[in-house]
């Protein structure tokens, strides 16, 4: 092909090829609103508190630091979304895809979540204190130390997961599974877990309660309760 030739054949492609760099870039660029995809944008350190993202795309977006107390994600996809110390207070997230978010020290307090995936998700040292979650996939993800203290949790999924250390003071478990999940120095002091599933004796051995701590059918106390810090 001729020099020319081959410049004229390489036009349509150099346009086709901006035109979709200048429509990713709108993307995001645009103004919050329900719907909108933001998936694989930079809104890390953002102030996106009250805002209404339902059916919308974070996947792989960058939202770290941000306030997004008060909002709205039902319906929204955030399949590997970087949520490191962000904050989403009281938010709502109903019917979301969060699978292999990450939310390291990321505030949920007071957070409501309903029909969510989170699996192999992770949110180490992450508080999730007196929030609202039913019918949430937990399994295979990282929750060391993270803070469940005061939530109502109804049919949660924490197979496989690692819940070192983390808190349940409080709390209120309804049919939560705890099969095959680690429990090194988990803190289930104060709290009734005659109704969570899968739950071994290997488990409560592995983890803190006291005397206020009531265990299913068939396990007990270790010796080593309340556990020493």
């Amino acid at each position: 092909m001729k020099p020319n030739s081959l410049r004229r054949a390489l036009i349509p492609v150099v346009v086709a090829l901006v035109a979709s760099m200048q429509s990713a870039y709108a993307e995001c660029d645009d103004k919050r609103a329900p719907g909108i995809d933001w998936s694989g944008c930079k809104k890390s350190n953002r102030m996106l508190y009250e805002s209404d993202f339902s059916g919308s795309r974070f996947d792989e977006a960058n939202l770290s630091e941000s306030e997004l107390d008060d909002s709205n994600f039902t319906g929204a996809s955030m399949v590997k979304a970087d949520m490191t110390r962000s904050s989403a207070t009281r938010s709502l997230f109903i019917d979301a895809d969060m699978t292999k978010a990450v939310g390291y020290r990321s505030n949920f307090e007071r957070a409501r979540l309903r029909n969510t995936i989170l699996t192999k998700s992770e949110f180490s040292r992450a508080s999730f204190r007196k929030c609202e979650a039913e019918n949430i996939d937990w399994s295979k993800s990282e929750l060391g130390r993270v803070d469940f203290s005061g939530a109502r949790l109804e049919q949660v999924d924490f197979s496989f997961s690692n819940l070192a250390r983390a808190r349940f003071e409080g709390a209120k478990l309804q049919n939560v599974d705890f099969e095959g999940a680690y429990t090194y120095l988990t803190h289930f002091e104060n709290i009734d877990l005659r109704k969570v599933q899968n739950l071994s004796q290997i488990q409560v051995n592995l983890a803190c309660g006291n005397l206020e701590t009531r265990l299913p059918e068939g396990l007990w106390a270790p010796d080593s309760w309340p556990c020493v810090e």
